[in-house]
């Protein structure tokens, strides 16, 4: 729960001054950037998030990489405040924060969908119009196989579900037929 309340807090202040200088679009490409980075580089990663490598060190090395990556002033500030308050590790969360950040802020909302079988690029688009209509958000669709469903789609947005499957449609018809038997 820490984390997140962190996470929140770094991402707001970054995403305001994005809005601020119209930076909102090459933060976020940064920040993902530098989250790839101490992905796929885990020594990089761990030499810059330990808290036993000297701060000076820590910065320095991020500070090589940050000019080879051409990353903006403001970014390289943000990241080197992280550092400075030992909270480089949260760089994901914040990450993630600041792209719902933007989301909301472009009236965007995203819908995880599923399906037992592949659906076609114009059934997606009519679904994802269809809760266009029902949420009044631009809907941004994520499309994910499920072979545990026996048919249908369930979609989610947030913790708005909307569950069209063949087995919650089972599941309805069995909870019908037992409260007419028992009425």
């Amino acid at each position: 729960m820490r984390n997140l309340v962190i996470a929140k807090r770094y991402a707001k202040a970054l995403f305001n001054l994005a809005l601020d200088g119209g930076w909102v679009g090459q933060y976020g490409r940064e920040l993902d950037g530098f989250v790839q980075l101490l992905g796929e580089l885990p020594d990089f990663a761990d030499a810059v998030q330990n808290p036993l490598y000297p701060e000076a060190a820590r910065k320095a090395l991020f500070y090589s990489v940050a000019d080879k990556a051409e990353m903006t002033p403001i970014m390289k500030s943000f990241i080197n405040l992280l550092i400075e308050k030992k909270r480089v590790q949260h760089i994901g969360d914040i990450a993630d924060y600041y792209h719902k950040l933007i989301d909301d802020h472009d009236n965007v909302a995203r819908a995880q969908l599923k399906a037992a079988t592949q659906l076609d690029e114009p059934v997606i688009q009519e679904i994802a119009q269809t809760l266009e209509n029902m949420t009044g958000k631009k809907i941004v669709v994520e499309f994910q196989l499920d072979p545990t469903l026996i048919g249908g789609v369930v979609a989610q947005i947030g913790d708005l579900v909307l569950d069209g499957s063949v087995r919650r449609q089972l599941l309805n018809f069995k909870e019908t037929l037992k409260r007419g038997a028992l009425g």
